[in-house]
């Protein structure tokens, strides 16, 4: 039977203490910073007693960890992020046993999206000024999983219910890949310029040959010098 489709994003797991696999996995995709809270740049606090300054960070540490905790809660099993995670934020992953990767490719997420039928969460800011995290932005597939590939790892996402998948290119340096890279770029475009027109030119060399042919033998009915 053909296999599911199955995406790949050249990211890994953000620590090693996650899980490699996830089962039914249910997606975060947030173009979100997840690291600790910090006043914002120009906010003066002034503070007499210095117990206050530890109760200040101890806040700053508290409105991150409800932020995790709402996406988790919110069902997410797999949190991707085009941002940062801290060592804060990754202690509260583990402990849920879910795989969170940071710095990943914008684009790859949206593309993602559609794969899984998710959203890519920018804010999680509601019309009330509270964050919130809505299960319906989250992402479906089969399986996530960490995978070897080469000399380094990739994150495959399996069994994604959209039509988006990746072809992920081998080779033993850059220039062949580059090479394959055109190469499957070029015969994609001629897939797609074919479903849109519904007809095919034949390459290679073959359309000359034809009219050579068609030429010689057309040739042949005339007696004159036209020949």
């Amino acid at each position: 039977p053909p296999l599911p489709p199955s995406f790949a994003l050249n990211t890994t797991r953000a620590a090693q203490g996650m899980p490699t696999t996830v089962k039914n996995a249910k997606i975060a995709l947030l173009d979100i910073n997840l690291q600790r809270h910090r006043l914002a740049m120009g906010v003066q606090v002034v503070v007499k007693d210095p117990d206050e300054i530890e109760r200040i960070r101890q806040r700053e540490m508290d409105i991150t960890k409800e932020r995790i905790q709402k996406i988790i809660d919110a069902g997410a099993n797999v949190i991707l992020t085009t941002k940062g995670i801290d060592d804060l934020c990754l202690k509260y992953f583990v402990e849920a046993g879910a795989i969170a990767a940071r710095r990943c490719n914008k684009e790859d997420l949206k593309r993602l999206a559609k794969a899984t039928g998710g959203k890519l969460v920018v804010t999680m800011a509601d019309m009330d000024g509270n964050e919130t995290f809505d299960p319906a932005n989250l992402g479906t597939a089969e399986t996530v999983k960490e995978e070897r590939v080469g000399d380094g790892e990739l994150l495959y996402v399996c069994g994604c219910t959209g039509g988006a998948s990746t072809i992920v290119l081998r080779g033993a340096n850059e220039y062949m890949l580059d090479e394959m890279d055109r190469a499957l770029h070029d015969s994609l475009c001629v897939i797609k310029r074919m479903l849109e027109s519904n007809s095919l030119v034949a390459g290679g060399g073959a359309v000359e040959t034809s009219l050579s042919i068609a030429l010689e033998e057309y040739a042949t009915t005339i007696e004159s010098r036209e020949q």
